[in-house]
């Protein structure tokens, strides 16, 4: 043991070698005296362990987040389930109220939004609770100015999501303001708009189910 440590072993790889206890160790090699090479040489792979030990605590601290979050999110599905149709037609009427056009001076329905999921719950409420054929349904693309040249792929990607024919969307309407945050190529889609052709009575009726959304809150 002391011939090790001589060669500036620590106690922790004497006792891999030798596998006598620490503390017997530490008691017969206390008077050894390593030289600064050695102990340079000892720090190094303490802080190098140390590290490792970190990295392996981070990864390991990683996979218990990721089961979590795949738990939680099984948890959340299974609790979801089908929606019913009355399901689907107070989830619509909440969406339109966070994301539709309410202005008093909209004379039909309106909604945008840059979630392709949420533009596809809203074309199935339209449809399931209304009864509203795609064909009445006239799309509008927002982009920022800086993807203009992109402007028929990403119409495109739209064509695709919302289900709808080339010839329901409206001319491009470009922003020229300048983004306070980058977006990657492919992640970008800008802002679809939705409007519903004579579809007064209906934007009526919505108002009117979202005063009832608002009487369950105070009662």
């Amino acid at each position: 043991m002391r011939q090790l440590r001589a060669k500036g072993l620590s106690l922790g790889q004497i006792y891999d070698e030798t596998n006598v206890p620490k503390t017997t160790i530490r008691s017969w090699i206390k008077d050894i005296k390593l030289s600064e090479k050695q102990l340079e040489k000892l720090k190094s792979r303490t802080q190098k362990a140390l590290q490792a030990g970190r990295i392996k605590k981070q990864k390991q601290d990683e996979v218990l987040k990721l089961n979590n979050e795949k738990k939680l999110l099984q948890k959340a599905l299974s609790k979801v389930g089908n929606l019913s149709g009355r399901d689907l037609f107070i989830a619509g009427i909440a969406l339109y109220w966070g994301e539709g056009f309410k202005n008093r001076h909209e004379h039909r329905l309106g909604f945008c939004n840059s979630d392709p999921g949420m533009i596809k719950f809203y074309i199935k409420w339209l449809e399931k609770s209304f009864g509203i054929k795609k064909d009445s349904i006239i799309a509008r693309l927002t982009l920022n100015d800086s993807y203009k040249d992109r402007t028929e792929e990403i119409g495109n990607y739209w064509l695709s999501i919302a289900g709808l024919k080339k010839n329901q969307f409206t001319k491009t309407f470009y922003q020229q303001t300048k983004w306070k945050k980058q977006y990657s190529d492919d992640n970008y889609h800008g802002v679809l708009r939705i409007h519903v052709k004579d579809s007064l009575d209906l934007l009526i009726s919505t108002r009117g189910f979202i005063e009832g959304m608002k009487l369950n809150v105070v009662k």
